[in-house]
């Protein structure tokens, strides 16, 4: 009865004021099937490919059927009988859409399964990438409402001409869309969301993300066999900055934004520009602590990591994590692997942008440092740093603005003007990166202590590439996500030897593949054993990569697939340009 009297009173205003309701309703139509054309991408291209498969009738009758019961289970939202139900898939529907209209635009590209799942990974940063990006949800934020409230519209003009329908049905027709599109990627992979219903696609791709958080299994890693001899030195350090792109920390000696490096020359051993392993920040960290060889990824689950040779060898490992606060843990790292490590460090500092401990944050690692080394016991240390990760604003202080103009606090990327973006990296890298040198060099005896240091990966400062991203891309087309920086720091005679002469066939030459094996030949593993398993260490002539990867590494699925990657060439121009120096306060 209710129902009844509804569909007289809408039929009533209907009649009352046909025109405007006719307009308002063919106007929200519109909207509703724009959005979700828009988001339905490859609609046309895979049917094709579905017609001319092995199978084409049943692939093409599958693909047909999804797409009715998609139709199906939108009507049945429009118009279910109770109005919870279509409150709930409205707004889910509509936030959908607000989450994939936004990534478009930050990624110029399709959304797929490796998007998804890396941010999954990079959660952590959810809050620097609001910060970052708000500008780019605007309009998917106005888009999102407008089809919030179409949806209501059209459910008002549905229920003044048809039957409501089943509350259960309504409730239960998505959810089955979602998990039969999340079923086919986990069976037939990520082509299978192809041309799929988009609006959709987000969810289902999701769904996938949490079913292989619920039955992640990771094997057991094999114990280390080899027989470490005399180790080279006492204390290892492995600093792994965020961030820091090679061309801005110093190509040659003169070191403009970190002149530290130059004050300390005789401890410095400079490579130049390396590649990183991958664009994203948890691939690079996984490669350096798991020391995977490149085409060798399916093995990384397996094989022991940097802490079990460590400890092995008779060492203390010690993990500094500069990035996340107690507790949280980041770059692929879990309870397994915190195992192998004999001490975990997390810096318990709110991370508020332009708060003095946030931004000290890497200062007081080196603090921990001085303790750590100047104790009798070896020590292999991996730390996390902070770095300059973005936004770069709030990462150093004000009254430290050495390169003007800059961007304003919490200014977007997708609105700033690219020589403040390129002057706010090169102000955070002066504070940040310089700090933590200068601190470091001058605090902590090199004698007996190595400090290999590079980045996770480097920074596109809105190069002509694809998107708003500065890394993580999967189709960038800017080498500078790859350029990484590879310095090695000690004064032990014999070891700083080892490393000068290789420095002229490897200089820009490395990259993170090369990190592993060299820690493993200080910590004393025999040269040819490391060779074999894990590629050149820094001593001798290696063959240059000179690329990254910048696709999914570690699922067994894609063990067998050609990787994404992206060159790095031999000679890519330094963005390091002289820019006005307006004042340098010591903080």
């Amino acid at each position: 009865m209710p129902a009844s009297h509804n569909r007289r009173s809408d039929a009533s205003n209907t009649a009352r004021n046909p025109v405007p309701n006719a307009l308002v309703t063919l106007v929200s139509g519109m909207v509703v099937v724009g959005v979700l054309l828009f988001l339905t991408r490859g609609f046309f291209a895979q049917l094709i490919f579905l017609s001319q498969s092995e199978n084409p009738v049943r692939n093409v009758a599958v693909f047909a059927a999804i797409w009715l019961i998609a139709i199906a289970s939108l009507k049945a939202v429009f118009t279910a009988r109770r109005t919870g139900v279509h409150v709930f898939w409205n707004l889910f529907l509509s936030l959908a859409v607000l989450a994939h209209l936004s990534l478009l635009l930050i990624l110029a590209d399709n959304l797929t399964l490796f998007d998804i799942r890396r941010m999954w990974i990079e959660r952590g940063e959810a809050g620097a990438a609001l910060l970052f990006y708000w500008s780019e949800l605007l309009l998917p934020l106005l888009i999102a409402v407008a089809f919030c409230l179409s949806l209501f519209r059209i459910r008002t003009w549905l229920l003044s001409r048809f039957c409501p329908s089943s509350s259960g049905v309504a409730a239960g027709l998505p959810a089955v869309v979602i998990g039969i599109l999340a079923a086919m990627v986990v069976m037939k992979g990520p082509v299978a969301a192809q041309g799929q219903a988009g609006i959709y696609v987000l969810p289902g791709l999701f769904s996938v993300i949490l079913f292989e958080q619920v039955m992640d299994e990771r094997p057991e890693r094999r114990s280390v066999t080899a027989i470490a001899r005399q180790p080279l030195v006492s204390n290892i350090i492995v600093v792994v900055d965020e961030s820091v792109s090679a061309d801005f920390l110093g190509q040659d000696s003169e070191y403009a934004l970190v002149p530290a490096l130059k004050s300390h020359a005789d401890a410095v051993v400079n490579y130049g520009v390396a590649t990183s392993a991958h664009n994203c920040s948890s691939y690079s960290n996984a490669v350096l602590r798991w020391g995977v060889a490149p085409g060798a990824f399916e093995q990384a689950l397996h094989l022991p990591t940097i802490w079990q040779y460590s400890q092995a060898s008779g060492y203390t490992s010690t993990y500094i994590d500069g990035q996340k606060p107690p507790g949280t843990l980041t770059n692929f790292m879990n309870t397994d692997e915190l195992s192998f490590i004999n001490q975990v460090m997390q810096l318990n500092v709110e991370q508020i942008e332009r708060h003095q401990a946030f931004m000290r944050i890497d200062f007081e690692i080196v603090d921990h440092l001085v303790s750590l080394v100047a104790d009798d016991k070896p020590d292999f240390i991996y730390i996390n740093k902070l770095g300059v990760h973005f936004p770069y604003e709030g990462k150093y202080p004000a009254s430290s603005t050495r390169f003007q103009p800059a961007m304003a606090l919490f200014e977007p990327i997708g609105h700033s003007d690219r020589q403040a973006l390129m002057n706010s990296y090169k102000n955070a890298i002066a504070w940040n990166v310089n700090g933590f040198f200068e601190r470091l060099l001058t605090r902590i005896d090199l004698d007996d202590t190595v400090v290999i240091y590079t980045s996770d990966h480097g920074q596109d400062l809105l190069e002509a590439g694809k998107g708003l991203l500065t890394h993580c891309n999967r189709n960038s087309g800017s080498a500078y996500q790859g350029m990484v920086p590879m310095v090695v720091l000690t004064t032990h005679p014999q070891l700083r030897q080892r490393f000068e002469s290789s420095l002229a066939e490897n200089r820009d030459q490395l990259s993170h593949f090369n990190v592993f094996p060299t820690v493993l030949e200080i910590l004393g593993y025999d040269h040819n054993f490391v060779k074999q398993h894990y590629g050149d260490a820094m001593f001798y002539p290696v063959e240059r990569i000179g690329k990254f990867y910048t696709s999914e590494l570690f699922l067994p699925e894609h063990a067998q697939h050609d990787y994404e990657w992206q060159s790095v060439p031999l000679r890519t121009p330094s963005r390091l340009l002289p820019g006005a120096l307006a004042s340098q306060h010591a903080d």
